[in-house]
């Protein structure tokens, strides 16, 4: 027998005997509990989150949304494309399987956006949030082109603050005022402004 085994081992690729990559073994836990990381800075590698957000609500079609498992989003990033973030807000608000979020450290930018458009948001303790205007990318070119860039960058900056108001307990005077430079937030007043639900007190709110 033991002949027989080593004749079939001899016909197997040596690439087949290694063991999996760990961090693939995670991802596919990660998905089969429903669990998205957005550790990273907001880039077009994160779209494949709509196809995710897409197919377990097909799965759950046939179940009422207040008994589906609900999918979880854990934050840690500094912001990036206000293009991606768009899509994935609006990909988060269509979800009828509930979006939950949790912050775990700094939630920056266009993240917060995100985070925001979550059905309902935890965070641990020291978890800070930064809301600012950003920057305005491609200005190079004619003065069209820059007077054309200048004003979709504007109409961002806008939309960017109806959401901040929309979604937090902030007045429009304190969202236009404080949000011209880095804002930070932390503390209890990311719970009395409405930026978070709830602090995450037992680790089981997280399985």
């Amino acid at each position: 027998m033991e002949d027989f085994i080593e004749l079939l081992l001899q016909g197997i690729p040596e690439s087949n005997l290694q063991l999996p990559d760990p961090s693939l073994i995670q991802e596919f836990k990660d998905l089969r509990n429903r669990v998205i990381w957005i550790d990273c800075e907001i880039k077009d590698g994160l779209l494949d989150i709509v196809s995710k957000i897409i197919e377990w609500n097909r799965e759950d079609k046939a179940i009422s949304p207040e008994n589906r498992q609900p999918i979880k989003i854990f934050f840690n990033s500094p912001g990036g494309d206000l293009d991606i973030e768009e899509t994935l807000v609006s990909m988060i608000r269509l979800s009828k399987t509930p979006v939950y979020g949790f912050a775990l450290g700094m939630v920056a930018s266009a993240a917060s956006l995100i985070y925001l458009s979550c059905h309902k948001r935890f965070a641990l303790p020291n978890a800070y949030f930064i809301l600012h205007r950003g920057s305005c990318q491609n200005m190079g070119g004619n003065y069209n082109e820059i007077a054309a860039a200048m004003e979709d960058y504007k109409q961002q900056v806008e939309k960017m603050e109806k959401f901040y108001i929309e979604n937090t307990l902030y007045t429009e005077e304190e969202v236009h005022k404080n949000i011209a430079t880095d804002w930070y937030i932390r503390g209890d007043e990311l719970l009395e402004k409405g930026i978070v639900n709830e602090w995450v007190e037992d680790i089981s709110v997280m399985l």
